[in-house]
């Protein structure tokens, strides 16, 4: 049986059927540094936390989407390494099962309600949903308590980007557009996912040894990139495609003069990453 939704997991679900693959195409192959380290993507990051020794050992990803992260684990061929899914879009979760093939198991749910039993899970990983979710602490709740004691847990989640006057000028021109009016009072997740400070409240005692990094991104495009790059995103589909062609023209007419020589623009982005280890 599907779950029952809100209206922001609507829109959710609706944006990723439309969109499947959509995050691993924009994330999947985009260098971050990590404390002064280069990783060939966030995903990488997440990756990493999965024990290479040890057997069984099984990983469930939450928000799973078109299964990329998934499909880096299972490209390892590690012996006894048990993959699991779950997602709320049926599309992405298509896609995932084009990529996976039949041995990784999907399911259809929502992370306040997982699918499987109580301390099942050696690892559980989020890539970028997190700090999206409606009642995060059921979410987490949920996470605990499929993870066995001393699990790992390990989310990147979407943090403020660096200061940049290409990001002020898109900033300015979103809050001024209004939104479609189904859409304005659709409001994305719970702001403590945002701030370490609130992400170690959100973990409270049911997680330990937390960690909050920092993931930067940078890149330098062009503006019509920069405002493809916007577009992979949620905000700009809260608003009509008439509005939101305008914004494009108003942009790209505002940051044009800041480009270098070469035509394109310094743009930094901004990922965290959560670790933590169940109590």
């Amino acid at each position: 049986m599907k779950p029952t939704l809100s209206p922001t997991e609507q829109f959710l679900v609706g944006f990723h059927n439309a969109n499947a693959g959509l995050t691993a195409r924009t994330f999947g192959s985009l260098p971050v540094l990590r404390n002064g380290l280069r990783f060939a993507s966030s995903y990488e990051c997440l990756a990493q936390e999965v024990a290479t020794g040890a057997k069984p050992f099984t990983v469930l990803d939450v928000a799973c989407g078109d299964g990329l992260l998934l499909s880096r684990l299972a490209d390892r061929h590690q012996p006894g390494l048990g993959l699991i899914g779950v997602d709320l879009s049926e599309c992405e979760l298509q896609a995932a099962r084009a990529r996976l093939g039949p041995g990784v198991a999907l399911h259809q749910a929502k992370a306040q309600a997982l699918p499987l039993p109580s301390a099942a899970i050696d690892c559980v990983l989020c890539h970028l949903a997190l700090m999206l979710m409606d009642d995060v602490e059921s979410a987490l709740a949920e996470v605990r308590r499929v993870l066995k004691g001393g699990a790992v847990f390990s989310a990147v989640v979407g943090a403020k980007p660096p200061p940049s006057a290409a990001f002020d000028a898109y900033v300015e021109l979103l809050s001024t557009t209004p939104r479609r009016v189904e859409f304005e009072a659709l409001r994305f997740g719970d702001r403590r996912v945002r701030t370490p400070e609130g992400i170690a409240e959100l973990l409270g005692s049911s997680f330990k040894n937390v960690v909050v990094d920092d993931l930067l991104i940078q890149q330098r495009l062009t503006p019509a990139a920069l405002w493809a790059w916007f577009c992979s995103m949620y905000d700009l589909h809260l608003v009509s495609p008439q509005d939101r062609d305008d914004m494009r023209h108003r942009y790209l007419a505002e940051v044009s003069p800041l480009c270098g020589p070469d035509g394109r623009l310094a743009y930094g982005e901004r990922l965290r990453q959560i670790t933590a280890t169940a109590a």
